[in-house]
Order: structure tokens, then C-alpha cells, then sequence
């Protein structure tokens, strides 16, 4: 019963702002086009039946939004974007063997995207805006990072041409440290849907937005048989120049 009650609340709320919207809309300036540059961050993670285990982190994004607004309730934006996710993978992978005794961490993925939001507005009050639509995207390059750590044989201190794994064993060890990245673009697709929500707020043709985008389709290939899904929060801030 909370639950329903709660529900009734935020729908009420809803169509109570958007009243207020109408009520208000005939006082509000606005141009029919405009154009939006627009920089800020990215807040992203997987999900899926086989998402590692992972936490958001962030990166940035930037573009380009040009908007229609034919009347003053609604308006219709098209957008151009660089984005770059990172996401961290928690756990960590341990080889060891006679040579050496190593441990990868720290990894974390990024991807490189060009996202294309198709997105209608409701101007539900002066200076803001809700916001949905959908989003296609273009993968221009993925990597995965990560940490080694360890020790591992000390080789230069061999003599003669031949020796034991029990000679190996015998050696000092030295300290082993370097940062890894390896390509992984061929286990992705190259085309991705999300469904991205949100709100902008304008003052003085300033324009902070958020955006939640719910990835639709599979981010890695058919052949690997994963579900995996791109979820990311997007925060901008722009400048509007009416044209």
C-alpha cells in the first residue's frame, strides 16, 4: 500500500508540473532554433546475467546539440557526441609459477564511442526541460587496463648455456610493476541502443543537463553468448545560441 501510495505522489507531481507548465508557457521567450555545445562527465557501469563484478567511474564526454522547438511545450534535439566510458572490474588474477610470482588488479575498461541522442523535450516550466528519447551509438575502440604487481626471477644472474627449473628456483627475485592495456574492440559490437532520460535546467542560455541512459542492446558479440548491457549517467553543462 506505501508502495501504490507512493506512486499516486509522483504522478500527481507530475501532472501538477506539467500543469504549471502550460499555465506558465505563454510568458516564455524562446527561439525556434538553436545550437548547444556542450562537455561535462560520464558516469558508467555494465549490467547483465554476465557483467563482471564492477563500480561505476568516470570519464568525460563532448558534443554538440542542435534543437527545433516549433511551439513553446515541446522540442525536438539532435545531438553529435564523443564519449569515453570506464568502468573498474573489481577481483584480481594471480600466475605463478618458477620464473615469477605476479598479480593483475586494478582493471578497468574504456570504451570510445560517437552517440547520436534523437530526443524530445517537454518544457514543463521556464528554463526546464524534461527529457527521452533514444540514442544510437558508433564503438570506435575498447581497451582493458590493469596493473601487474609481483616479483619475478632475477635471469641475468644464470651462467652457461644450460640450466634446471631447480636452478631458476634458486634465484634472487627482483620487484615487477607495470600498467597493461590490451584491445578487446573485436569482442564488441560496433552498434549499441540506449534510451536515454533526463532534465535540463537553462539560465541565461547556460544549460546544465542530466541523462540516465538505459542500454537496450548487447554490447559484446553474438558469438560469445554474454549479456552485458551499457548503463551510464551523463552531466553537462552547455551554452545555447539561438538561431
Amino acid at each position: 500500500m506505501k508502495t501504490e501510495e507512493t506512486m499516486k505522489r509522483i504522478i500527481l507531481s507530475l501532472f501538477a508540473l506539467v500543469a504549471a507548465g502550460v499555465a506558465t508557457a505563454q510568458e516564455e521567450d524562446y527561439s525556434r532554433w538553436s545550437v548547444t555545445p556542450k562537455a561535462g562527465l560520464t558516469v558508467a557501469t555494465v549490467v547483465g546475467d554476465d557483467a563482471q563484478e564492477n563500480s561505476s567511474s568516470t570519464a568525460w564526454a563532448a558534443g554538440l546539440e542542435a534543437s527545433l522547438r516549433p511551439g513553446r511545450l515541446l522540442s525536438f534535439d539532435f545531438g553529435l557526441f564523443y564519449t569515453r566510458d570506464r568502468v573498474k572490474e573489481r577481483g584480481r588474477e594471480i600466475y605463478k609459477d618458477e620464473i615469477f610470482d605476479l598479480t593483475v588488479s586494478h582493471f578497468h575498461m574504456v570504451a570510445e564511442r560517437i552517440d547520436i541522442p534523437l530526443m524530445l523535450g517537454l518544457h514543463v516550466l521556464p528554463g526546464l526541460t524534461l527529457k527521452a528519447g533514444v540514442q544510437p551509438s558508433l564503438l570506435l575502440s575498447a581497451l582493458v587496463k590493469g596493473r601487474v604487481t609481483g616479483t619475478v626471477a632475477d635471469m641475468e644472474q644464470l651462467t652457461g648455456s644450460s640450466f634446471s627449473v631447480e636452478d631458476i628456483a634458486k634465484l634472487p627475485r627482483k620487484p615487477y610493476n607495470e600498467d597493461i592495456s590490451r584491445g578487446f574492440k573485436n569482442q564488441m559490437n560496433n552498434f549499441d541502443v540506449c534510451i536515454p532520460v533526463g532534465a535540463s535546467y537553462e539560465w541565461k542560455n547556460i544549460v546544465l543537463d542530466a541523462r540516465y541512459h538505459f542500454g537496450l542492446t548487447n554490447i559484446t558479440k553474438k558469438n560469445l553468448d554474454q549479456d552485458v548491457h551499457r548503463r551510464y549517467l551523463l552531466l553537462t553543462l552547455g551554452y545555447r545560441f539561438s538561431l
